[in-house]
Order: structure tokens, then C-alpha cells, then sequence
């Protein structure tokens, strides 16, 4: 395999952030050594975090100009900051706009608060939105994976209520047409693609409801006429057990906790977070900040190392 520079953002050092990705960088398995991992920010952020744990401080760091007049400070575990916020977003922004360049391969992100982010003055929601404008990008998806299940969703954070009014065929075909390509770069000849119904039993041909006749079926024929090995609408309650046991390749589920929830019980340790459609490759683990264990040493990081090891995935191809 080509050796990989891989870009490491802090997310928020006011939560697990840095702390498993010190951690998950550690790791021996993956091919990579130890300066082929390239941490973002402020250098003091990183010194702090490894004393706090005793860890190994990094080899090698990138510089983030827009905060050179920022001072070391203190961070404070389990508490906002808007200091720590913008060091988090600023450095998601120079791997980003590095990864554009050509000057590293990847790019994993450490979790950020929402909260944080906001208090800091960014409009965005997270991760996704912020890439997709910095690398003018229109069609994206996120794809939550835990061991081999791999899951997309046509809509995101929004209230039940308003799921069936937005799904559209277009949407639905988009989010096919991303599972297709990610499975070609991750190496799989002819990805097959499950579709979720929306509906108990897929709506059991329209007695609990049409959005399965409507919209989600013309959405699979349309994109099998392209060639995509695309199947549905299948019914949600079996069709997470049938891909976790390697029947399909994706699963595009209607709505969030429609996908999610199979997902992080098929290995919430393992929950990766790829966003695809960039003309990057950005992953992240599938946890949050995690304040309420921040600063103690206990956290978990294999969700960042699998977030590492998918990155590498899509490297080699």
C-alpha cells in the first residue's frame, strides 16, 4: 500500500477530542507511522492533552494561520468554550483546504459540540455543511458504518413528522448513486444497494401508506436503469440484519434514527461517520464530545481508530 499523510483535527479539547486521537494514532495496525499522522492547531493544545494523559506528544503538526493570535489557554474539561470552538472549526478548515491541494490524503475530524460551534459564531450544524462549503460541494451524504454495515440517510435532523414531505426521487436517487461510488472506492466491484420502505412492511403495497409507490420505487428503477445494483423498498425490520450478515453492501435508510439505531447496535465502538460525495476523504468516529467523561482518562478510542482505518480504506483506492 502507498504510505498516506492523514490530517488530525482536535475537535473540542474540552472533550474527548484530542484525547482519542492521541490515542487511536497510536495504533500499530493500520500501516501508517507515526509522521505520517499530521495533527492540526495550536501545539500547546496538543502538549496539554498528552501530559494530561501521559501520551506521547506528536511528531509533526500543521500550522492554522487564522489563529496565530490566539494565546495558550487552559483547557477546561466538560465546559464550552468559545476559545477551544473556533480552534476546533479552524482546524477542520485547513485539512480541509489542505486535503483540496493535494497536500495530504485524508483528513479524520475529532468531535466537536454543536453548542460550541454556535457559541463561537458559525451557522453551520457540524462537519458536513462546513465541508461541503468550504469544498463547494452540492450533493454529499453521511454514511454511518459499523463493521460491515454500511448506512445512508435521505433525510437527517428533523422531526418525524416532517421525514415523508421531504423525501423526493431525487433525493433518494442521489443518495444511491454516493452508496454506488463509495463502494467502488472502497473496492467493491458491484455494491450492492438495499432501499429502505418508509412504512411497516414497505406499506404492503399501499395499505400503510404510498410514499413506497410514489416516490422510493421510482427512485430504485430509475437508478437500476443506470446500472446500479440497487433492490427495494425493503422492509426496515429485516433489512438491517440481512446487510449486517453481508447480503448487501449499503442500506439507504428514510431517516435518522431509521438507520442509525441498527447501526450503533451492530458496534457502537466501532461507528464511523464517512461523509461522501466530497472531493475529499473525510472521516470521523461515530461519538460525540463526550463531556461527562472528559479530562479522565477513560475514553474509548476505538470509534476514532476504525474512523482512521476507513480513511486508509479509501486511500488505497
Amino acid at each position: 500500500m502507498k504510505k498516506v499523510k492523514i490530517l488530525i483535527t482536535p475537535g473540542d479539547a474540552a472533550g474527548v477530542g484530542p484525547e482519542v486521537a492521541l490515542k487511536a494514532s497510536r495504533a500499530t495496525d493500520y500501516g501508517l507511522r507515526a509522521r505520517d499522522y499530521v495533527f492540526t492547531g495550536p501545539k500547546w493544545l496538543w502538549k496539554q492533552t498528552a501530559d494530561s494523559f501521559s501520551l506521547p506528544l506528536p511528531e509533526s503538526f500543521l500550522d492554522v494561520p487564522s489563529l496565530k493570535d490566539i494565546p495558550e489557554t487552559k483547557i477546561e474539561f466538560g465546559e464550552v468554550s468559545e476559545i477551544l470552538a473556533k480552534i476546533a472549526m479552524e482546524c477542520v478548515r485547513i485539512a480541509a483546504e489542505s486535503c483540496v491541494k493535494k497536500e495530504a490524503d485524508a483528513m479524520v475530524t475529532a468531535p466537536f459540540t454543536k453548542a460550541g460551534i454556535h457559541l463561537a459564531g458559525y451557522k453551520y450544524q457540524g462537519h458536513t455543511d462546513f465541508l461541503a462549503e468550504i469544498t463547494k460541494t452540492k450533493k454529499h451524504a453521511m454514511m454511518l458504518s459499523s463493521n460491515n454495515l454500511r448506512v445512508l440517510m435521505v433525510t437527517h435532523h428533523q422531526s418525524l413528522l416532517s421525514v415523508p414531505g421531504d423525501l423526493s426521487i431525487e433525493n433518494i436517487i442521489e443518495k444511491i448513486e454516493l452508496a454506488h461510488f463509495a463502494g467502488k472506492k472502497l473496492g467493491i466491484t458491484n455494491p450492492k444497494i438495499a432501499v429502505c420502505g418508509l412504512n411497516p412492511h414497505s406499506g404492503e403495497l399501499g395499505a400503510f401508506g404510498n410514499e413506497e409507490i410514489e416516490v422510493i420505487s421510482p427512485a430504485i428503477n430509475e437508478a437500476q436503469k443506470s446500472g446500479i445494483n440497487a433492490e427495494g423498498p425493503v422492509p426496515a425490520d429485516t433489512v438491517f440484519l440481512r446487510a449486517a450478515n453481508s447480503e448487501f453492501d449499503f442500506v439507504i435508510a428514510m431517516y435518522h434514527d431509521q438507520g442509525l439505531i441498527p447501526v450503533k447496535l451492530n458496534g457502537l465502538a466501532k461507528v464511523v461517520n464517512t461523509t461522501l460525495g466530497l472531493p475529499i476523504i473525510r472521516t470521523s468516529p461515530g461519538h460525540g464530545s463526550a463531556y461527562d467523561i472528559a479530562g479522565k482518562g477513560m475514553a474509548d478510542e476505538s470509534s476514532m481508530a476504525e474512523a482512521i482505518n476507513m480513511a486508509i480504506k479509501f486511500c488505497k483506492n
